[in-house]
């Protein structure tokens, strides 16, 4: 299955990473001006990370996400991705509808089977003293049953027939995040979309996962396929190598660059990762720090790969 740049959606990801020596509500108030940078260049739509870990300037998405919806007029937004062995998958349900109402119907809802790695996050959040591996193990049955409340599967006349509340709002996309040959085949068996991640440590990177997705989901709504990859676009291949090493040293255990470069190395190399993997979008993470250095990686990409409104925003 061939990707070409006409037809290739770009969204971007923002784990609101609070780096060494930031300041963390400086880094929320950039991760606005991206937003509405973002919007205004035509991306896609802009994924918002869910982590708990003292490092990152938010948690949960919800939020900022409603504040989003606020401050942008066209980009679509969502959660990669909602950690739903946390939380009753109704009151999941009823948040991202509410977001679908507030956005006119711009929110997505990911979510994936991870847990908080800090284990005194996780034992606040479960309440249960339940260990990770148990939490993870909950996934599953906790999918279908957002999935349920998502569409409205009860009998006629049940409470939920018309779905989670706020009823009047349609229920939003449903994506699942992981790496895994488990999570291609929920996600297929969901209908919901699916971003496979190349920049986690756990990522095998093996093309059979996300051929196994789109065998298994073809012809059924909802079903689409993304690549999730890191990237360090800068003006010379020494500035973007430069910065590589410098964020693989902070972060090096759990994430991984999987592209560095000029923007034309960076436009190629992302459109051979869709093509790869056979996918119809690519998911963005931009590993910069330094907010000017960000707006420019966003700006020279947006206009590589044609965005709508790419050639409008040099400022």
């Amino acid at each position: 299955m061939r990707a070409s740049s006409h037809r290739l959606s770009i969204s971007l990801l923002d784990l609101g990473i609070v780096a060494p020596g930031q300041d963390g509500a400086q880094v929320l108030q950039q991760t606005l001006r991206l937003a509405q940078l973002a919007d205004r260049l035509g991306y896609d739509r802009l994924w918002l990370s869910e982590h708990h870990e003292a490092h990152f300037c938010w948690t949960g998405p919800e939020v900022v996400l409603a504040t989003l919806a606020r401050t942008t007029s066209r980009i679509g937004l969502g959660s990669a991705a909602v950690l739903l062995p946390l939380y009753s998958p109704l009151a999941v349900a009823e948040t991202y509808r509410t977001l679908a109402a507030l956005s006119d119907g711009r929110v997505a809802l990911g979510v994936c089977a991870g847990v908080p790695a800090d284990p005194v996050a996780l034992a606040a959040l479960m309440e249960s003293g339940i260990d990770a591996g148990s939490a993870s193990r909950l996934f599953a049955d906790k999918l279908a049953e957002l999935v349920r409340y998502l569409d409205g599967d009860f009998a006629p006349g049940h409470r939920f027939a018309r779905g989670a509340t706020p009823c009047f709002a349609e229920a939003p996309p449903l994506w699942l995040m992981g790496s895994g040959a488990r999570s291609a085949e929920m996600a297929a068996a969901a209908g919901a979309g699916y971003a496979f991640s190349l920049f986690h440590r756990a990522s095998t990177q093996d093309a059979a996962i996300p051929r196994a997705y789109r065998d298994r989901a073809q012809g059924r709504d909802g079903a689409q396929l993304a690549v999730a990859l890191s990237c360090v676009c800068a003006d010379t291949d020494a500035a973007a190598q430069a910065q590589r090493a410098q964020v693989e040293s902070w972060i090096g255990g759990t994430m991984r660059v999987n592209i560095a470069g000029t923007p034309q190395a960076c436009h190629q190399q992302i459109l051979a990762a869709c093509e790869k993997h056979g996918a119809q979008a690519a998911i963005v993470y931009q590993m910069w720090h330094l907010e000017e250095r960000r707006r420019d990686a966003l700006v020279a990409l947006a206009e590589l790969f044609a965005l709508p409104a790419a050639g409008a925003d040099h400022g």
